[in-house]
């Protein structure tokens, strides 16, 4: 079974990104492809991670209202997941230094509340703490990649209207 049937996320696909005109200077794009493929595909590790920690949810009390704040905790950390993917994928889409930091940022924010919310589930006795210890984990791999993926943008000729970036 691939990561894509397992998380509903597409395989990385460098054509995708592909832009007309570069004029056969698409060897200075291949690192630029190469990290971010790897940062797509750890955040696809991590999502597998949270898509099988959820089988393994406690259910300390029956009190009404448990099941349904389970679900809550487990849409927003699904939703910042899959919105992880998107976001890398959208930075890569043009040559755009703010486009890029602007997905960056969404990025980092997204990552930075599914890791807190690892030790919100592990606190409130819901997930157990090898499980949520994992999801860190790879969170913390995905960093790595993040920052050497951020550290590659290249400034360009575009202002931020919003001043920024």
């Amino acid at each position: 079974m691939d990561l894509e049937s397992l998380t509903g996320m597409p395989d990385w696909d460098d054509e995708r990104f592909h832009l007309p005109g570069r004029g056969g200077d698409e060897w200075k794009h291949a690192l630029k492809n190469e990290r971010a493929a790897k940062l797509y595909d750890q955040w696809r590790q991590v999502l597998v991670l949270l898509l099988g920690l959820y089988d393994h949810v406690n259910h300390p009390t029956q009190e009404e209202g448990d099941e349904e704040f389970i679900a809550d905790q487990k849409n927003m950390i699904l939703g910042d997941a899959y919105l992880i993917g998107a976001k890398i994928m959208g930075a890569e889409t043009g040559d755009s230094y703010v486009l890029r930091m602007e997905n960056a940022s969404i990025i980092r924010s997204a990552a930075q509340t599914v890791y807190m919310l690892m030790s919100s589930l592990k606190f409130q006795g819901l997930v157990e703490e090898p499980y949520t210890d994992a999801v860190r984990y790879e969170i913390e791999k995905f960093r790595t990649l993040f920052k050497e993926w951020v550290g590659s943008f290249e400034k360009d000729e575009f202002e931020d209207e919003w001043g920024l970036f």
